[in-house]
């Protein structure tokens, strides 16, 4: 058999091609001109100012003026010297880890108990409503509740509880309350991302279940959680991201007109005291820099290893 010269075989491949519309043409050639407003507003706006933050976390500059002086790595040296930023830090691994326990340990328990129940809806609706107030507010209100003389101390001592009565926000107690907070405040977000996700599995696989025996245990580690552990790993990503950006609330919580006790600072109010200087301005706007740098790269450790960790095969349904 004669083999076919490559240049009709080319001749061929150029032939086979499908044809291109004129308006598939034109919309390909809209496709940049469209695009480019939003991107340099993204580079102007996000990418800039984060690269310049990059730079301005290697000198010393207060921002009144003067030109940035090129320190090297002095600021991040300084930081691991300061016993202010290593609590701050410890208090935001904190928060990460034990406050997160807490939120998926009642997001898991609650969303087996109202999967069964008529009145799920509104169960959800309160315990969501928190999450829609402003977190200064729901600082602010549960600071309130907790004085010694709140509403909280008041109600143990009606019931006849007065000896479990504590000045609940001194500097030994402050923190520990605080993470119980976030956990109340936050609850109600993933357990609705978890609620619409079980809402989506079909009701056969739980009838199946029941059939077999399972227990409500059972079925959530063999139905729900498998078939819900997409949602399960972004719930873990959001978490990871919005704790270590954990701000307002602790501000609405622990605000007396100055800055929040050591004990119950994290990385942000430890970052926007060294930029803003507090009751005594000292700007170190390098050394914010170099705390804001700790931060992103603390976000993208834990975001990589939780989406490793949490890597699986989906299920269709």
């Amino acid at each position: 058999m004669k083999a076919q010269p490559i240049t009709s075989a080319r001749k061929d491949v150029r032939r086979s091609r499908p044809q291109v519309s004129p308006a598939e043409v034109a919309r390909r050639k809209l496709y940049w001109p469209l695009l480019a407003p939003a991107l340099l507003i993204y580079v102007g706006l996000l990418v800039a100012p984060a690269l310049y933050g990059v730079y301005v976390s290697f000198t010393e500059w207060s921002g009144r003026g003067e030109a940035p002086v090129w320190v090297g790595l002095a600021n991040y040296a300084r930081l691991t010297r300061d016993e202010l930023f290593r609590t701050a830090f410890l208090n935001t691994l904190a928060i990460l880890v034990i406050s997160g326990a807490g939120v998926f340990l009642l997001t898991f328990v609650l969303a087996s108990v109202l999967r069964e129940v008529r009145w799920s809806r509104t169960a959800l609706s309160i315990l969501f409503f928190p999450f829609l107030l402003s977190p200064i507010a729901v600082g602010i209100a549960l600071s309130l509740l907790l004085s010694p003389n709140g509403l909280f101390n008041a109600g143990l001592r009606s019931v006849g509880l007065g000896e479990l009565v504590k000045a609940w926000l001194t500097p030994d107690l402050i923190f520990r309350v605080i993470l119980i907070g976030l956990v109340w405040v936050s609850v109600g977000y993933y357990l609705t991302l978890m609620m619409s996700a079980i809402g989506r599995v079909p009701r056969y696989y739980y009838e199946a279940a029941e059939l077999d025996g399972a227990g409500r245990i059972s079925t959530f580690f063999n139905v729900t959680l498998p078939l819900t552990w997409d949602v399960v790993t972004i719930s873990a990503v959001l978490w990871c991201i919005n704790a270590i950006k954990v701000f307002e609330f602790i501000i609405g919580f622990t605000g007396n007109g100055d800055a929040p006790p050591p004990q119950a600072r994290t990385l942000t109010i430890a970052q926007f005291l060294a930029t803003t200087g507090g009751r005594n301005p000292q700007y170190a706007l390098g050394l914010g820099s170099a705390m804001a740098v700790v931060m992103v790269l603390l976000i993208s450790v834990f975001v990589v290893a939780v989406r490793r960790l949490m890597r699986r095969e989906s299920l269709e349904f």
